[in-house]
């Protein structure tokens, strides 16, 4: 795979876990006894924060709360979604 193609699966990766994850609070919501859901939250929040730390590491911010850069500001770097 090329950079580009990595790149895109890992954003594709972040996205599926974060969907994992706010489905789990959504059940959550109703269900706040579950202690399996609970877990699963759990695994799938640190899932979510190694990815994109990988992401931010290896391709820059994904957000402007994750500039990681004490002297720049990295998220205007980074190319925007139409320009890939």
């Amino acid at each position: 795979m090329n950079d580009t193609q990595n790149r895109a699966a890992l954003l594709r990766k972040i996205m599926e876990v974060d969907f994992a994850l706010n489905e789990t609070v959504l059940y959550l919501d109703t269900h706040p006894e579950c202690e399996r859901a609970l877990s699963l939250y759990h695994e799938y929040a640190e899932k979510s924060k190694e990815l994109k730390k990988c992401y931010n590491e290896n391709y820059g911010p994904l957000s402007p709360d994750s500039n990681v850069s004490k002297t720049s500001w990295d998220w205007m770097k980074a190319p925007w979604p139409w320009e890939m």
